[in-house]
């Protein structure tokens, strides 16, 4: 329910008269209490639109019309005036009006407008969009067709009332060849060429009169299928033994690029439809990244057959020795602080005393694994609030990661803050441990594919969270972006810690 309240007050008027007299006039204040009960749309099928009502009580006189009337039976379309007292109070009679639309034969679809009003006042203005008569419809058998090797004609079957069109929008080895245009019910026919290679798609796309999309029909052809799920392999410098997954409908051989190569085996050489590849490794002890070829091929049986080679690579990284930075002086000198109290080294704690609220930022670091090592946790008894041991590691556009060591309340949490149009993951609090000893915390990224990231939270070592990053979930975070980091001890007076060390450990070079 809605209520207009109008005020219209009369402008003085200058009459005339002999010799020059004036008089001024003011007309009464009149007060307008316009009230209804609708919709501020409505949106109605072509044909047999149920009708909806509109009640509308006013203290004065009030009419209700349609911009086409020609569309639609409105029951009343005017109204006298209701007791005003009456209608301030609520208690006045309401008066129901029934519109009903008929059905639209065009082919478009309409919009209309009801508008309800008092001699004095707009009070509502309703659209009503009603949808046109046009139809255009593909069975649905249609939708998905298989092609064989030979090729050949396949055929769209088409229910319509208007114009449409039928045109390819993937693929060149199928053409329209009959029935690229029409009106009504028709076929139209796709022709498909013959395939001597690879399995393969297509799509023809149906376009209604406007030239909108109506219909994607997707065509595949039979043809050899021998697909990897990735055209990389990557192993860790230590890592014995990695897979990859083949869809494929033929028998396939899997081979070295070079022989020379030995510090890889092929466990699988040979394969039957879907499998894995299987590759075993040594150890890379070298300081730099190992790098080789496979190449995957289907079995050609019969002279003339298709022969398709798939490139894999295959990579081991080499071993990277963390760089460990004492806490010390000096390294105190590298950061600026930015809280109340400033953090200060002490050697015969082993490292810089954090006590609440301090806080150190330093904007340079690079990207990479990132370790800290915290003792002498203390919360004050006397505080109301826990100490929280802080890091925030934040990223270009806003997006923020955070984990909190919090003994006062027996947990280390975490918190992610997206960036831009970006979803937060749902991180679990990590609970199981002694807050009387040391803790280490660690940031570990590796790639995720698309520059992205894969995020794990160690707490001594042991992984407790971890999730992706996307194009839609932390957007911002990608594979070697600069770090703006920050770590220390928040609410005042609460508590204190000591940071010892941290360990920063680069990201692997994958030569990409």
């Amino acid at each position: 329910m809605k209520r207009y309240l109008l005020t219209i007050c009369a402008a003085l008027a200058l009459i005339s008269g002999l010799g020059g007299c004036q008089q001024k006039v003011e007309d009464p204040i009149k007060i307008v209490d316009l009230r209804y009960r609708a919709e501020d749309s409505y949106d109605l099928p072509a044909y047999g639109a149920k009708a909806f009502t509109i009640m509308v009580v006013s203290s004065d006189p009030w009419t209700i019309t349609s911009a086409h009337p020609d569309w639609c039976i409105i029951s009343e379309e005017e109204g006298e005036a209701s007791d005003p007292d009456l209608v301030h109070q609520g208690k006045a009679e309401a008066t129901t009006v029934r519109v009903q639309y008929y059905d639209n034969i065009a082919l478009d679809d309409r919009e209309d407008k009801i508008t309800i009003k008092s001699d004095y006042w707009v009070g509502k203005e309703i659209t009503v969009r009603q949808k046109g008569s046009a139809f255009l419809n593909i069975s649905e058998e249609d939708l998905e067709q298989d092609v064989t090797k030979q090729g050949g004609d396949h055929f769209i079957h088409i229910d319509s009332n208007q114009d449409w069109s039928v045109r390819v929008t993937d693929g060149d080895w199928v053409q329209v060849t009959e029935g690229a245009t029409g009106n009504g019910t028709g076929v139209a026919t796709v022709s498909a060429a013959e395939n001597t290679s690879e399995l393969r798609y297509a799509e023809v796309t149906v376009f209604d009169r406007h030239d909108v999309a109506v219909a994607l029909i997707k065509f595949t052809q039979d043809g050899v299928q021998l697909v990897p799920l990735s055209t990389e392999i990557r192993a860790g410098y230590d890592q014995l033994a990695a897979e990859l997954d083949v869809q494929s409908n033929a028998n396939w051989v899997v081979t070295k690029e070079s022989e020379s190569d030995d510090w890889f085996e092929i466990l699988t050489p040979t394969g039957e439809g879907d499998g894995k590849i299987q590759l075993s490794f040594t150890q890379n002890d070298t300081e730099g990244l190992r790098s080789a070829v496979i190449l995957l091929k289907n079995v050609v049986v019969n002279e003339g057959d298709y022969a398709a080679v798939k490139e894999i690579k295959v990579k081991q990284a080499y071993k990277i020795t963390p760089v460990r930075v004492p806490f010390n002086s000096d390294e105190l000198g590298n950061w600026s602080s930015d809280w109340t109290n400033a953090p200060s080294y002490s050697k015969d704690l082993g490292g810089t005393l954090f006590t609440a609220k301090s806080r150190l930022h330093n904007s340079s670091m690079p990207f990479g694994n990132y370790t800290f090592h915290w003792s002498a946790i203390t919360q004050n008894p006397a505080s109301e609030t826990t100490v929280r041991v802080r890091h925030w590691f934040c990223f270009d556009e806003g997006a923020e990661l955070k984990a909190d060591i919090r003994p006062g309340d027996g947990k280390i949490s975490y918190d992610v803050n997206a960036a831009g149009d970006g979803n937060k993951p749902t991180l679990e609090a990590y609970t199981d441990l002694d807050f009387t000893q040391p803790v280490e915390i660690t940031y570990k990224f590796d790639p995720s594919g698309a520059g992205y990231c894969h995020v794990t939270y160690l707490v001594n070592g042991v992984e407790t969270n971890s999730f992706d990053t996307s194009e839609t979930l932390l957007r911002s975070i990608t594979w070697g972006a600069d770090i703006n980091l920050y770590i220390g001890v928040d609410n005042a007076n609460s508590g204190s810690a000591v940071l010892e060390w941290y360990e920063y450990t680069p990201p692997m070079n994958w030569e990409d």
